[in-house]
């Protein structure tokens, strides 16, 4: 069975369960304005798809608010600190966390966040991205104390934050053969495992991650074949803050009376 007619199935079984799928998009690591950045907002005005901006606080510049403050699809956001990782050589990269003092980690938080809210103002989303999407469970408990709402980070994880998360799930990049864009095949596929993953957990939304500064030739290609899939489909794209703001409601909800 081809990838393409088992996604029609899998998106019948949906409409049986009267779920509809939704999806949104993230892209990590600006700082500045560049072609590539060019490009990625060219496909989200095509798509009319909001995006949430990961941004890195120690090396964003005024340029890049200038930029982005035309852009109403976009939401800057706090993309952990500098993008440095603290761990020894032979460990998983992470910035937030490891041996370094949590206190430290959230006074760094605190700086970055309060670094981009001068520059965009209140267009800044309360989520924070980590970088590398990892944070020890012990800096994840507090991010409250740092002025953060909400936690993005990849997959299906929990980070261990009560606040709530909002994930990506399909990263076009090939990290581990040499940082290429992912095949379209791929992408499909992936989507498709994504989709039943979503399903079984009552049609949660399925985010999409990007790389702007990194993309090669076909991992544009793919972006915009997921996207041109996703909207020829009449599915919605939608603001991530806009996710965090029903799992508040939820988790309302779900308190005692």
């Amino acid at each position: 069975m081809s990838v393409t007619h088992a996604l029609e199935l899998e998106l019948a079984r949906w409409r049986e369960l009267g779920l509809t799928p939704r999806f949104w998009l993230r892209d990590d690591d600006a700082t500045r304005p560049t072609p590539a950045l060019d490009r990625l907002l060219g496909l989200v005005r095509r798509y009319e798809a909001p995006l949430l901006l990961a941004v890195i606080p120690a090396e964003a510049i005024e340029a890049l608010a200038d930029l982005t403050r035309h852009e109403p699809l976009v939401t800057p956001a706090v993309h952990g600190y500098a993008h440095r990782s603290h761990m020894p050589d032979e460990a998983p990269a992470m910035e937030l966390g490891g041996e370094r003092p949590v206190d430290a980690v959230l006074g760094e938080l605190r700086a970055g966040r309060a670094r981009l809210q001068h520059l965009f103002g209140e267009r800044l989303s309360g989520i924070l991205v980590p970088p590398w999407n990892r944070l020890s469970r012990e800096v994840a408990a507090r991010l409250h104390e740092a002025g953060f709402t909400a936690l993005s980070t990849n997959s299906w994880h929990e980070d261990g934050s009560s606040l709530p998360q909002v994930n990506t799930q399909i990263d076009i990049i090939d990290w581990a053969n040499g940082r290429r864009g992912q095949t379209i095949e791929w992408a499909m596929g992936e989507l498709l495992r994504r989709l039943e993953q979503a399903r079984e957990r009552g049609g949660a939304p399925l985010g999409i991650l990007s790389h702007h500064l990194v993309h090669d030739e076909r991992a544009w290609t793919t972006l915009e074949a997921l996207h041109r899939y996703i909207k020829e489909r009449d599915f919605v794209f939608e603001r991530a803050d806009s996710l965090v703001e029903e799992a508040l409601k939820r988790q309302v909800k779900r308190l005692p009376v």
